[in-house]
Order: C-alpha cells, then sequence, then structure tokens
C-alpha cells in the first residue's frame, strides 16, 4: 500500500496537514507515504518520521519540469492518492497517476461564496483547518478527528543549533506579529503595549526579513529586565517551529506559526478577526477574538474590511486580554 500526499505549499496549510501520514499510518501501519511539495517547503517534511519519502516541485522548472516529474510518479504505482490542494498544478499531477483510490479535498467554493458574499454561513463554528484535512480520508480510514500531539516533528539537532542564541533569553515567549494578509493583522500598538506591560517577560520574534512589524517591536524599551530577541528573517521554517517548540508560549495571529504551536502540543494565544478558516484545533490553544455581525468576512484576510472601524475585530482585542490570555497559557 502507497499513498502519495499532494499538497505543495502554504506554510500553515503543509502544517495543519500533518495530521494525514498519522492517520493513514494508523489505519495501515505498513503503509508507505510520499507527500509532493514545493521545494522551499521540502525540508520541513524531510524532517517528519511518518512520512517516507519527500518530492519536491520547483516553480522555476514550469509546465515542463511538472509534467516530467507527474510522470516519475506515476510510475511509483500510488495505491492512493490524496490531492490535498486541489489546484491546478495538483490537477495536472493527478492526471499522470492511476491509483485504485483517488480523492480531493474540496474547495466548498460556493459554500464560501454564501458565507463571504451572502453573510450565510454553512460551515461549522469555529471551522478547524486541521480537520477539513482529515475528513476525505474518513472513507478509507474511519477517522475523521484531531490525532493527538505532536503532529509536527523538530529533529534534535535544530535545537542543538538553537541553543546558543535561546539560551540568554530562556524561558521566553515567542510572538509572530505579521502574517501573509495585513487585514489579519494585530495593530502593531497593541503588540507594543503588549510588550511594554510585560517588563519581565523574555520575547522572541519570529517572521519574515521584510516584515516590518518585527523591527519595530525590537526597539521597544521596557523597565523591567525582560529582554526581546528579533530572530525575523534568521531561520528557516523548521528552525522557527523549533523556537516555538522550545517556548513556553506564542501569540500570533492566523499564522502557520500558531497552526505549528498547535500541531506541537505547545500552549498558544490565538488572536483571530476577519478570518474564517485559522482556528487552532487543541486545547493547549487559547482563542482571542470579539463577536462582530461582519465576521468572519475573508478566507484569508484577502479582500476590503467593511466596519465603519477599520479592522474592529482585531482592534478590540486589547493588550490586557491578551496579557491574561498568556499568562494562562504560560501556566499550562
Amino acid at each position: 500500500m502507497k499513498l502519495l500526499i499532494i499538497r505543495l505549499s502554504s506554510f500553515g496549510d503543509i502544517i495543519q496537514a500533518l495530521g494525514v501520514p498519522h492517520i493513514f499510518k494508523q489505519a495501515f501501519p505498513e503503509a508507505e507515504i510520499h507527500w509532493l511539495v514545493r521545494s522551499d517547503f521540502a525540508d520541513l517534511l524531510l524532517a517528519q518520521k511518518r512520512i517516507d519519502k519527500v518530492w519536491s516541485y520547483n516553480r522555476k522548472d514550469g509546465l515542463g519540469g511538472l509534467i516530467r516529474l507527474s510522470r516519475q510518479l506515476a510510475a511509483e504505482n500510488f495505491t492512493h492518492v490524496y490531492d490535498a490542494h486541489n489546484n491546478l498544478r495538483s490537477h495536472i499531477v493527478s492526471y499522470f497517476l492511476a491509483p485504485r483510490h483517488f480523492v480531493r479535498r474540496p474547495k466548498n467554493r460556493w459554500r464560501r461564496f454564501l458565507l463571504f458574499q451572502l453573510g450565510h454561513n454553512t460551515f461549522e463554528f469555529p471551522f478547524v483547518g486541521q480537520r477539513s484535512f482529515n475528513e476525505p480520508l474518513e472513507p478509507w480510514t474511519n477517522f475523521t478527528g484531531i490525532p493527538p500531539a505532536p503532529q509536527l516533528d523538530v529533529p534534535h539537532t535544530v535545537h542543538q543549533n538553537l541553543a546558543a542564541v535561546l539560551r540568554p533569553f530562556q524561558p521566553y515567549t515567542a510572538l509572530a506579529p505579521s502574517t501573509a494578509w495585513p487585514k489579519k493583522n494585530w495593530p502593531l500598538g497593541h503588540w507594543k503595549k503588549l510588550i511594554e506591560n510585560s517588563p519581565n517577560l523574555n520575547f522572541v520574534i519570529l517572521g519574515g526579513a521584510q516584515d516590518p512589524e518585527c523591527k519595530e517591536l525590537e526597539r521597544v524599551k521596557r523597565a523591567g529586565p525582560g529582554q526581546t530577541l528579533n530572530m525575523a528573517g534568521r531561520l528557516s521554517w523548521l528552525e522557527s517551529c523549533g523556537v516555538v517548540e522550545q517556548a513556553e508560549a506564542l501569540v500570533s495571529a492566523d499564522t502557520g506559526l500558531l497552526h505549528a504551536a498547535d500541531q506541537l502540543g505547545k500552549p498558544a494565544v490565538a488572536l483571530i478577526g476577519p478570518t474564517a478558516f485559522g482556528h487552532p484545533a487543541r486545547l493547549t490553544s487559547r482563542v482571542a477574538e470579539v463577536d462582530l455581525d461582519c465576521r468572519p468576512c475573508t478566507k484569508d484576510g484577502r479582500g476590503k474590511c467593511t466596519n465603519a472601524v477599520y479592522q474592529k475585530c482585531m482592534v478590540d482585542i486589547t493588550p490586557d486580554r491578551v496579557a491574561s490570555e498568556l499568562a494562562k497559557a504560560r501556566a499550562t
């Protein structure tokens, strides 16, 4: 028995789909599991113990490269193929394969139209992305829940490489202040107040090299002995997961690192605003959100804010509330 999972990107979706290998191996212990992913995320999957082989696709190879790779995959004779991406590239790959069993994760475009355009919600709420990746496998595995944590493997060597940098800041709370779409960002002023009002805590900031929020938060001054370390742009995806795993807790909006903490079983405070599909799955994650008629209004943070107060769903999540949730998270 041989399964191919097709999920090319992005970081957060790949993280949320990591329960799939566990579920399949639980049902079929002798199964061989392969994963097709974009080359810039391959290192993350190569570290996962439940995945037997990682196939990577480089976007620079274009359509010709994708077709050549698809023919290679066809020669593997997969018995099961799970298209967990459901886009043009994954459809091209699927076309070349002839498995006995095939399933595709639905996009639910009509239900999304009803929700985001007409305000009529037919989804479960909160919508848990991890569950949506697991459900299509139910006909094969008879399992639709959330596998026990951890589902994300961070090798010991990663922690060894981080040790010298992180040791002076232990214990610390990890912060992920930037998201792919600004509409789901927690206001920068709120992040600053959270740090300023926590003078005795150490913080490690995670993000991309070009994220302006990370640089701004590094400059926040406090009265107490707490320190702030900006690691934005200095780490791989896997190393960032390592920082989260060593943290007391994580504070994050709807980002891949939030789902990494969730898959690691680490305490987290999830700042959930306009997005419909970013809720974490586990009780170790505490959700801070406000009840507004206009939310959720977007799948992933794209689009305009229709509220008279821009980003009211994020603005009304106060720093004091997050500080209180963080204290509870750190105590677990």
